[in-house]
């Protein structure tokens, strides 16, 4: 049983993909994994960005994990630190609103086989 610190997700989500939710970070088959930090930035020039993070397990009735339509102001970012376990097919998602929003992620933490 190896423990592999990593990466496990990271992107950017441009118009026309926000607004609604999108999976950060789904756990592959045969893992677990613990997040230990998601980062959030908005890259607008222009607009703020509403987010709401949370956590889905495989077996459904996602929960939050981050304040309530969390505002990103123009060059900000959202840092969760908060460790979060997951089994196979739990997955992290952002719900993202606002005006032509620009998002990017990253999704750190340790996968186990």
């Amino acid at each position: 049983m190896a423990f592999i610190v990593k990466a496990l997700g990271s992107g950017t989500f441009t118009p026309p993909t926000p607004p609604g939710t999108l999976d950060l970070y789904t756990v592959p088959t045969l893992k677990s994994a613990l997040v230990t930090s998601v980062r959030l930035a908005n890259g607008s020039t222009a607009n703020a960005a509403t987010v709401n993070l949370s956590v889905l397990p495989s077996g459904g009735g996602s929960a939050r994990i981050s304040k309530k339509d969390y505002v990103i102001a123009v060059g900000a970012m959202l840092l969760m630190e908060e460790v979060v376990s997951l089994g196979q097919g739990d997955k992290i998602q952002v719900n993202v609103a606002g005006t032509s929003p620009t998002v990017g992620y990253v999704v750190n933490g340790l996968e186990r086989d």
